[in-house]
């Protein structure tokens, strides 16, 4: 699989052939000098400038000091186009950095166990929740208000306090600039008002009961949640332009104990801040790595070669074959099992067959049932995934809090037998909707084929070429693509049909079913939310149904056994296989990355708990 073309390969090679010292900041490996850590520079305050950093200037840092990754989740694919971009709430910026420093009032621990709950050293964490900047948080009876108690002592990296104001500005700046900020349409639909009780206590008034607004919103997880940003910064600039991205004046401020230091198209390099809030105030020693490096991607097959040349301590997620591949080249690398099948855990990202279901003829239920008959799962993980996988049958994500709500529906899977190979269903479908078989064996109708452009990207391609050669097979053109802009034609609309995944819940299925609602989609040509483009008012109003009922009350059962009735008679998304994380970690530099031994956190640099990786590591 390749992604980059010959050019970033090239430059990939000259990067290991001249180290990466040279061009990383990074000096060869070598002790501790004796005596007493440096001091970081003095923090920036009032916007007071630094020199401009440069690549020269970057103070030289031995490898095994820095952890460096590669891939930041497929964003990037060969370099990074938000060199000036450090605003979390702008369409465009990567996972390259603010995951890890723009830290949460709350973790989320979605792999935890009755013995595992997060690490080992987070303390007071319960049922997979890590208090962070927040210490406790506590419902309305009727979960229409909520108050959250933030921790004393924690300051921003240019030295001002963290407080309330913080809190209540992020929220009321997403609020009043909807729908143009990520998280901002979510604010506007749920916040009423927030207030500060004191300077470490906020009041949110909801706009309806909200039993899993602090999940939703404010507890990280995967790649959900909202960032605090600091009032004294933001405030005067226009939300939708400011960048906030400046290293020479110290932005971003952050709370997080790295610091952005450098930025260009090859790289993002921070440095550890000494003045970390959590060592100040004891609740955690400074990380052990003085510098990450985040590199873009590259096709697979050099984000291989590189971790295999321990260049790298970990990477996107990689498709069998070079898992398989990077295990048997180097000792020192595991993976979430080990050296054992399958490589990796079940991701919170559920692989599927999408359309813009505004668009002929995928607008029809009809036609989307008949690409389904000509599907068989079982070959897609036989092949696509050699075996070492699962196929999926509803948008739920296969964990075990969510295995009850799947059962509850199993006699709709009765009745909309998604999981049935019957090409001769699909060719009677076809059939009755005016196609015939042209001479080649393709479905055509008024002298056109019934074309399948499908795109996708790299860490889909696995599964995406197996079925492709199915619906080939069926009697659909289908033809594969791997565009660098496969994310904007995704959710323009521009790409009538493609292999992606989506989110979903972790604890019920409100947030799996969400992601459907119509509030989300667009005209196509704009950028929607998220890109199936289904409108069903009868669903949508089930969900927000479902959205006002715990977790713990019956009626949340009855509500998605109702709403799935319609989505999978309608089946505005085909569910394919359970998508795994199959993530590569080097062992030759740092020790300490979570598996299925010690799940406190998943594996994926790029998801917003990645902080609690950093944090963990220790030296080899």
């Amino acid at each position: 699989m390749r992604r980059g073309g010959p050019t970033r390969r090239a430059a990939l090679r000259a990067l290991a052939t001249a180290g990466l010292g040279l061009l990383l900041g990074c000096s060869p490996p070598r002790s501790p000098a004796p005596g007493p850590r440096p001091t970081a520079a003095p923090p920036s305050r009032g916007g007071a400038s630094r020199p401009t950093p440069t690549a020269a200037s970057l103070r030289p840092v031995p490898r095994n000091h820095t952890l460096i990754t590669a891939g930041v989740g497929g964003e990037a694919p060969v370099r990074f186009e938000d060199v000036s971009l450090q605003n979390p709430f702008l369409p465009g910026i990567t996972r390259s950095g603010y995951q890890v420093v723009m830290e949460p009032l709350f973790y989320y621990n979605a792999y935890h166990t009755s013995t595992v709950c997060g690490p080992s050293w987070a303390i007071g964490c319960t049922d997979g929740e890590i208090p962070w900047l927040a210490v406790s948080y506590q419902y309305g009876y009727d979960y229409r208000s909520l108050v959250i108690s933030l921790r004393d002592g924690v300051t921003w990296s240019d030295g001002r306090p963290f407080t309330a104001r913080d809190v209540i500005f992020t929220i009321e700046m997403l609020r009043d600039s909807a729908p143009d900020l990520t998280w901002s349409t979510d604010m506007r639909q749920w916040v009423q008002d927030a207030t500060a009780l004191d300077e470490h206590t906020v009041l949110i008034n909801l706009t309806a009961p909200n039993p899993r607004f602090m999940l939703a919103y404010f507890m990280h997880h995967q790649d959900f949640g909202i960032p605090i940003v600091p009032e004294h910064v933001f405030r005067g600039q226009d939300p939708r332009t400011f960048t906030n991205a400046a290293p020479d004046r110290g932005w971003p401020v952050v709370t997080g104990p790295y610091r952005l230091i450098y930025s260009d198209p090859t790289r993002k390099v921070w440095d550890r801040r000494d003045d970390w809030w959590g060592a100040v105030t004891g609740f955690h020693p400074l990380p052990v790595p003085e510098r990450l490096i985040f590199l873009p991607g590259a096709d697979e097959a050099t984000l291989a070669d590189l971790i295999i040349r321990n260049e790298v301590d970990t990477t996107l997620n990689l498709s069998i074959p070079n898992i398989r591949r990077v295990l048997a080249a180097n000792p020192r690398i595991t993976t979430w099992t080990d050296a054992r099948p399958p490589y990796g855990y079940v991701d919170y990202w559920l692989t599927g067959l999408g359309f813009n279901d505004t668009i002929a003829p995928f607008s029809d239920p009809d036609i989307r049932w008949a690409i389904n008959f000509a599907i068989n799962r079982d070959e897609l993980v036989g092949v696509g995934y050699q075996g070492a996988g699962a196929v999926a049958l509803l948008p739920l994500i296969d964990y075990p809090a969510l295995r009850p709500y799947a059962a509850a529906v199993a006699d709709l899977l009765q009745r909309y037998p998604v999981g049935r190979f019957d090409p001769q269903r699909s060719a009677q479908i076809l059939l009755s909707k005016g196609y015939t078989r042209d001479p080649a064996g393709f479905w055509t109708r008024n002298g056109q084929r019934f074309t399948l452009p499908i795109v996708t990207y790299s860490v889909e391609e696995d599964i995406a070429r197996v079925l492709v050669s199915q619906l080939r097979r069926a009697g659909f053109d289908a033809t594969l693509t791997l565009p660098p802009d496969f994310l904007t034609r995704i959710y323009t609309g521009q790409a009538p049909v493609y292999v992606f995944g989506h989110a979903g819940g972790v604890r019920d299925p409100y947030f799996t079913l969400r992601i459907y609602q119509s509030r989300y989609s667009a005209p196509t040509g704009q950028r929607a939310v998220q890109p199936y483009r289904w409108r069903n008012d009868q669903f949508d109003a089930l969900v927000d149904q479902m959205a006002t009922v715990a977790p713990s009350d019956p009626r949340l059962q009855s509500l998605f056994h109702a709403a799935m009735e319609i989505w999978l008679r309608e089946l505005p998304d085909i569910p394919l296989v359970q998508y795994y994380h199959r993530i590569p970690v080097s062992t030759a530099y740092w020790t300490g990355w979570p598996n299925e031994a010690n799940p406190y956190i998943n594996l994926a640099n790029w998801h917003r708990t990645f902080e609690l990786i950093v944090l963990s590591l220790r030296p080899s």
